[in-house]
C-alpha cells in the first residue's frame, strides 16, 4: 500500500518538492503477502505469531527474530527501559520497526535527517521535519516555509492562510487532528500548506519518525503531539550529548543590542563562575518579558518567547545549580552549558512515551550509560548482539607514524605523509575514506598530497561533497574530519579507510575539560565511541569488505590504559592483525 511518492532529483517526498514527475518513484511500507508470512512462520515456529505478522520483511536475517522476540517478552515483563546493542549488519531498523507495529503507537528518533529519511524510504514511516524543509504556497513557492508569509508578516499573528489550519469546523471540512491539550484541528481548504499536509499525517500515524532536534522542540514547546507507547532512541549512545546541547543557552552581543539594547558587560567576561552571571541572566528575563510580541512577524515573537523561557530557566539552575554548568564568556557571545543531564531527561524526552528502546552499536558500558543519562541500571533489559562480520573481512593493519597528541603532532605528521600515499597507491583502484579528526589534520593531508584522487569539504558543503563521492565512478579518497557517524558506505562505496588521528574530544572547550577533570571515564568513553563508530563507515553488510588503518601511536595508550581498554569492544579487538 504506498505511503507517498519519493523525488529522486531532491530526495524529499512529493509534497515537499516541485521536482518534474519523472523523478517520482512510489514508497510504502514494505507488507510481506500472506504466503510470504506463511512460509517465514514454518521456518520460525518457536517465534510468536504476532511477532512473524509485524515484521516488514518476507525474510528475516539470523537471529532478528529472536531479538525481537526477547524485547517484547521483555516489555510484556514491565521492563520500560530497553538497550540493544548490536553492530551493523544486525538490521536494527526492521527490529525497531516490528517492535513499533506491535507496540503502536510509535515515535522512532534519529540523530540526523538523511538517517530519517533511510527509515522513511525503506518502511514509508511517516515523517516530520520543520518547516524549512517545505516550500510556502502562499508566497508561490519561492521561499521555505519557516521564511514563509505565516512567519515573517508584521503582526503575522492576525494573518490568516487559506493553506493552514484552524480550530474553527465552520468549512464543513473534515477533522485533521486531536493535539496533546484536546484541541482539534481542520484544514481551511482542499488546497493544503505542505508543511501541515506532512505534520497532520505524523500526528495521526501510529509511527511518526523525527530527528531529536525537531522532537525536543515539538514535544516539549509546541506539543500538537502527544504521549505514545513507544519510544525507539536510535544511535543512542550520542543522545547525552543531543540532550547537553539542547540545554545550551548561547547569548549573541548583536542580537541582545537588537531585541533589548543591553550588551554584554566588558568587565564580566573575566567571570568564569556561572554563579556570577545570575543577576545579569535575570536581567536579561526581565527585559526579554517586557517586549511587546503582538505586533511581531511569528517567527520572531516565537524566538523571544523561547529566549525568555531560556533565561528564566538558566536563571533558576544559576541559583540552585550553578556547579553544573559551564560559561564560556567572549565579547560577541557568551554560552553556558551543562556538565551533566541526568536529572533532566525524564522531563526532557522519557516522558513522552511509556517505554524507551535505546539502539546503538557503541553503547560500549551500560552502566556508565544508565548512568549519564539518569536511568537506574536494574531497571533496564539489555542485549548485546555479536557483530555478524567475520573479522578477516575487517581487519585493522597498525601503520603508526608516532604520537599525535597535540605537543608531537607537528614532528609526527611529516612521517604520515609517506605511509598515506602508499596506502592510497596500494588502493589505487578502490575508494578510500581518511578520517582526520580535525579539519587542521585534513589541510595538512590535501597540501601534502597531489593527488587528484583526493578531495575534502568544509563545514558549508560536507552533504555535497559526500554525494559527489559516493556517486562518482573514479576510486576517490575523502579526506574528512566529520565522516565518523551517520555514514553509510558499503561496498565499492569505501574500500579502505585510515583512521588518521585517534579522536580525543577537544579539551581547548570548557565543558569537556571540566567534564574530564569532574569523570576521567567519560573522556574515555567518549575517544572510544567515536573510534569504533568511524571504524564501521565501510563494513556495512555480511559479503561486505573494508580494510581499516591506524597511524596515531595513541593506539597504544587505548590498548594499555585500563580505562580505555575496559571499553574497547571484542569485535574491534579480535579485528587487529599482528604483524
Amino acid at each position: 500500500m504506498d505511503n507517498g511518492w519519493f523525488c529522486k532529483r531532491c530526495g524529499m517526498i512529493k509534497q515537499r518538492c516541485i521536482c518534474p514527475e519523472k523523478d517520482f518513484v512510489a514508497i510504502g511500507k514494505i507488507e510481506p503477502s500472506s504466503s510470504q508470512i506463511l512460509k517465514l512462520k514454518k521456518l520460525n515456529p518457536e517465534i510468536d505469531a504476532e511477532i512473524i505478522e509485524n515484521f516488514p520483511f518476507p525474510e528475516a536475517r539470523e537471529g532478528q527474530l529472536e531479538i525481537i522476540s526477547d524485547i517484547k517478552n521483555a516489555i510484556d515483563d514491565g521492563f520500560e527501559y530497553i538497550i540493544l546493542e548490536a553492530g551493523t549488519g544486525t538490521g536494527k531498523s526492521a527490529i525497531a520497526t516490528a517492535l513499533c507495529n506491535i507496540f503502536e503507537p510509535a515515535y522512532i528518533l534519529t540523530m540526523t535527517k538523511q538517517l530519517q529519511a533511510q527509515y522513511s524510504d525503506e518502511f514509508g514511516h511517516s515523517l516530520m521535519k520543520g518547516r524549512s524543509n517545505f516550500y510556502c504556497k502562499a508566497a508561490d513557492l519561492e521561499e521555505s516555509c519557516d521564511k514563509g508569509v505565516c512567519q515573517t508578516t508584521p503582526n503575522s499573528r492576525k494573518y490568516v492562510c487559506d493553506f493552514g489550519v484552524t480550530k474553527s469546523s465552520k468549512n464543513g471540512l473534515t477533522e485533521a487532528f486531536e493535539d496533546f491539550f484536546g484541541n482539534l484541528w481542520y484544514f481551511r481548504s482542499i488546497d493544503r500548506c505542505n508543511y501541515w499536509l506532512q505534520k497532520v499525517d505524523a500526528i495521526n500515524s501510529p509511527l511518526t519518525l523525527m530527528n531529536y532536534d525537531y522532537a525536543l522542540l515539538e514535544l516539549n514547546y509546541v506539543r500538537h503531539f502527544g504521549k505514545r507507547r513507544l519510544m525507539v532512541l536510535d544511535e543512542a549512545h550520542n543522545l547525552e550529548n543531543k540532550l547537553m546541547r539542547r540545554m545550551e543557552v548561547n547569548i549573541p552581543a548583536k542580537r541582545l543590542e537588537k531585541d533589548v539594547e543591553k550588551t554584554i558587560p566588558s568587565d564580566m567576561l573575566k567571570y568564569e563562575d556561572p554563579a556570577d552571571w545570575e543577576e545579569f541572566i535575570r536581567s536579561l528575563y526581565e527585559a526579554y518579558s517586557k517586549i511587546n510580541i503582538k505586533d511581531l512577524p511569528k517567527n520572531r515573537a516565537d524566538r523571544i518567547k523561547r529566549s525568555m523561557i531560556s533565561f528564566y530557566d538558566l536563571g533558576m539552575e544559576l541559583e540552585d545549580n550553578s556547579q553544573n554548568w559551564v560559561v564560556d564568556p567572549t565579547p560577541d557571545r557568551v554560552s553556558f552549558k551543562p556538565l551533566t543531564i541526568d536529572g533532566y531527561t525524564e522531563e526532557m524526552l522519557f516522558r513522552h512515551a511509556d517505554i524507551r528502546l535505546f539502539m546503538s552499536a557503541t553503547i560500549l558500558d551500560q552502566k556508565l550509560f544508565c548512568r549519564w543519562l539518569g536511568i537506574d541500571p536494574d531497571a533496564v533489559f539489555s542485549l548485546n548482539i555479536k557483530s555478524p562480520f567475520p573479522a578477516s573481512k575487517r581487519p585493522v593493519y597498525l601503520r603508526l607514524a608516532g604520537n599525535m597528541s597535540k605537543r608531537s603532532i607537528k614532528y609526527t605528521a611529516p612521517k604520515t605523509i609517506p605511509i598515506l600515499e602508499k596506502i592510497i597507491e596500494h588502493h589505487k583502484y578502490e575508494k578510500g575514506l581518511i578520517h582526520t579528526h580535525n579539519y587542521k589534520c585534513q589541510k595538512y593531508i590535501m597540501e601534502n598530497i597531489l593527488n587528484n584522487r583526493l578531495i575534502s569539504h568544509d563545514s558549508t558543503n560536507r552533504e555535497y561533497k559526500l554525494m559527489q563521492f559516493e556517486q562518482s565512478e573514479r576510486p576517490l579518497v575523502l579526506v574528512s574530519p566529520s565522516m565518523s557517524e551517520g555514514v553509510d558506505l558499503p561496498y565499492e562505496k569505501c574500500q579502505f579507510q585510515v583512521i588518521y588521528k585517534i579522536p580525543f574530544p577537544y579539551l581547548g572547550d570548557r565543558q569537556i575539560n571540566k567534564r574530564r577533570l569532574k569523570d576521567p571515564r567519560w573522556y574515555a568513553y567518549k575517544t572510544v565511541m567515536t573510534l569504533i563508530q568511524a571504524y564501521g563507515r565501510g563494513m556495512r553488510a555480511e559479503d561486505d569488505y573494508c580494510v581499516t588503518y591506524i597511524l596515531d601511536g595513541n593506539i597504544n595508550m587505548l590498548s594499555d590504559s585500563r580505562m580505555y581498554k575496559n571499553l574497547i569492544p571484542t569485535f574491534f579487538k579480535e579485528a587487529i592483525q599482528d604483524e
